[in-house]
Parts: structure tokens; C-alpha cells; sequence
């Protein structure tokens, strides 16, 4: 790490809470203290994994996280420029899911238009915990300023974190939130309401069966909130509804082959089943194509994400609904928080990015 003697001259503590939204109920808070001085150079390519950077370098400056509800948001569009040139890696997922690789987008943009240089890392290995947190290891090798962190699992990556507060580097949250009970600290969560937006699906699917028939559940990554929360929010919708009964929930790991074969499988013993919440695109693009290899297309299938892929799909009467969760937004909204926190201010402990249903019938307006 660059310039420590800097850093012990620039301490501050910034309290934040972080607290969890709507119904899905996490809620947690820690405190800390942490000093932190980098300073860095232009751009660079050097990952293990996947790796891509760009623009601008230098910092100095702090930040911590726990316990204050009240700080800075940002905006999807806000620009904060940075008052040095920070530089900031970002660890996705993966690269192949388009959700991901529109967060990516949305946090180049960020960063071009803040003045700071950005490093995209992804494990080789989807969603692989263990790749995630070496990379967290190289970026503090690296002396970077600060991380955007996509954790594949919040509980998994909490090592990495911890290495990371040790450091003095802060983390900033985005879209799966890290488990915070043992310790591990960030700055704020970047995110959507995943349980809203889970419920706003499911009943727009209820409505479309005439709230009675049999549904299947594509769960995500096992034990990820992520997946935990959208899978409450359309357990919990669809048990409002006495005609509607959940016949099987399963998980396909987000991934779109895994969905086929899973789908495939519980369709034989479902065969009356009338519609398949999948808790992404992906999943519900794999159930799309094994419910067309069943000859079935009038099963009902919902997604989320908004893929191009899925919205189409939607658009041609394939899929009945998705949800678009902005990863654009989210990536955007992460790297200027990044910026602000670099730049002193004191961020609200949650920044909420807005979500929206895509239908046929909201594409054609």
C-alpha cells in the first residue's frame, strides 16, 4: 500500500448503519475506524482472472463504515467529479451475464465522467467466491483507493472484506449485500429493493394465470440474499392467493443451461404446471427454451434483469414478464459513491437504485 505515513495523518471516522429494506429483513450494524492515503498511476492490465482498466490515478483520502442513517446519496446521471484521481477497482461476478456487463458499463461511465481510473475484475470461474476474494487480495497489493464489490455470495466473500477493512480500504456495497455479523464492514450498499421488485413480478404472473394454478420457482445462487430475498418476495405474494400453489422451488444457480435441465426435469413431474418464476433472465430464458422443446408454450415464465435477450422474448409473446434492475444504474450509482466517499462526504448507509416491469403491454407505450 502507497504512502502510509500520509494515511495515519488522515484518520476519519464516518459512522453509517447499515439497514436492510422491505420485508426481507436484514438487518445489521458494526463500527469501525479507518485511515486511508493511496496514491496510484494511470492504467494497468495485470489480472489472474478477467481484467480491464481505464483512466486517470492518484488519491488521498479515507473512509469507514457503520453506524448513521443519514449521509449522502447518489443519483443515476449524478456526476461528482473527484478531487484527485482515484483509482478504484470494480469485482463483478462474472462477465458473461448481461446484467453484469451492463453494471460494468454503467461504472466506466461513471468513472470517465468523475475523472478516475477503473479496473474491472471477474472471477474466470462464474460467481467463484475464492476468485473474488484473490482478487480483493491484488487490488490491496495494488494500493487501489477504494473497491466496488458484487459479491458472489455476501456470506463467502467476508474474508476478503475483512482483509480489505484491514487495510484501510473501503468497500462499497453493490447489489448483493455482505454479511456484516462477524465483522466485516463497507461504506453502502448499492442496490435494488429485491424483495419489492420480486413481489411486483409474482403478482403481475398471479394476475396473468387468473390467481389459480401450479407454479415452479428457479431459485439462484444457493444461501446468496440476492436470491434469498426474490424468492421470499414470490413465495410471499403467491401465498396470498389460495388458487395458486408452489409446486416446486429449486435452484439453477442463475445459470441458463442449468435452468434447462432443471426445468426439464421438474416439468415431468409437474406436467400441469402453469407458470415458472425464475429469479433472473437467464434462468428464465434456459425454462423457455426446455418448455418449447416440451411442445408446452402456454406455460407463463417471468424473469428478472431486462436482459436485451429476455425483453425481447417479452416483446414476442415468449415471456410473460422481467423486471428491468438497472445494473447500468447500479454500477453508475457505485463507482460516484466510491468518489464521494474518497472525497470526504459521509454516505447514507443504503442507496436504493429504482426498478421497472417490462411487459408487452409497457414496451408498446
Amino acid at each position: 500500500m502507497k504512502k502510509r505515513t500520509t494515511a495515519l495523518l488522515l484518520s476519519v471516522i464516518t459512522a453509517v448503519t447499515l439497514a436492510g429494506c422491505g420485508s426481507s429483513e436484514s438487518t445489521t450494524e458494526s463500527t469501525s475506524e479507518a485511515s486511508v492515503s493511496l496514491s496510484a498511476s494511470s492504467t494497468s492490465t495485470e489480472s489472474a482472472a478477467v481484467e480491464t482498466t481505464s483512466s486517470s490515478s492518484a488519491s488521498e483520502s479515507v473512509v469507514t463504515s457503520s453506524s448513521s442513517s443519514s449521509g449522502e446519496t447518489v443519483e443515476e446521471g449524478e456526476v461528482i467529479k473527484a478531487n484527485e484521481n482515484y483509482n478504484i477497482t470494480l469485482i463483478v461476478k462474472n462477465l458473461t451475464n448481461p446484467m453484469w456487463t451492463a453494471l460494468k458499463e454503467g461504472a466506466q461511465d461513471a468513472a470517465d465522467a468523475a475523472g478516475v481510473t477503473l479496473t474491472v475484475l471477474a472471477p474466470s470461474t462464474d460467481d467463484n467466491n475464492e476468485q473474488q476474494i484473490s482478487e480483493i487480495e491484488q487490488s490491496i497489493a495494488k494500493g487501489e483507493d477504494a473497491i466496488v464489490l458484487v459479491p458472489a455470495d455476501g456470506t463467502g466473500i467476508v474474508p476478503g472484506v475483512k482483509e480489505a477493512n484491514e487495510a484501510g480500504i473501503p468497500i462499497i456495497d453493490v447489489n448483493t449485500e455482505i454479511d456484516t455479523s462477524s465483522g466485516a464492514e463497507y461504506v453502502t450498499f448499492v442496490g435494488v429493493d429485491n424483495y419489492t421488485a420480486a413481489c411486483e413480478v409474482a403478482e403481475t404472473l398471479a394476475e396473468m394465470m387468473d390467481y389459480e394454478g401450479d407454479v415452479i420457482i428457479l431459485e439462484g445462487k444457493a444461501g446468496a440474499s440476492s436470491s434469498v430475498d426474490i424468492v421470499n418476495g414470490a413465495n410471499d405474494t403467491f401465498a396470498k392467493y389460495d388458487g395458486i400453489n408452489v409446486v416446486a422451488s429449486q435452484t439453477a444457480d442463475w445459470s441458463r443451461d442449468e435452468a434447462y435441465t432443471v426445468t426439464t426435469n421438474l416439468l415431468q413431474s409437474n406436467p400441469d404446471c402453469k407458470a415458472i418464476f425464475a429469479a433472473n433472465d437467464e434462468m428464465a430464458m434456459g425454462a423457455l427454451k426446455s418448455v418449447q422443446a416440451a411442445g408446452k408454450t402456454d406455460i407463463l415464465i417471468s424473469g428478472l434483469d431486462a436482459n436485451d435477450d429476455a425483453k425481447e422474448a417479452v416483446d414476442n409473446g415468449e415471456l410473460a414478464v422481467t423486471c428491468d434492475k438497472n445494473g447500468y444504474g447500479q454500477g453508475w450509482c457505485g463507482v460516484m459513491a466510491a468518489v464521494k466517499a474518497l472525497n470526504g462526504e459521509t454516505l447514507a448507509d443504503r442507496i436504493d437504485v429504482p426498478t421497472e416491469l417490462y411487459t408487452k403491454e409497457s414496451s408498446e407505450q
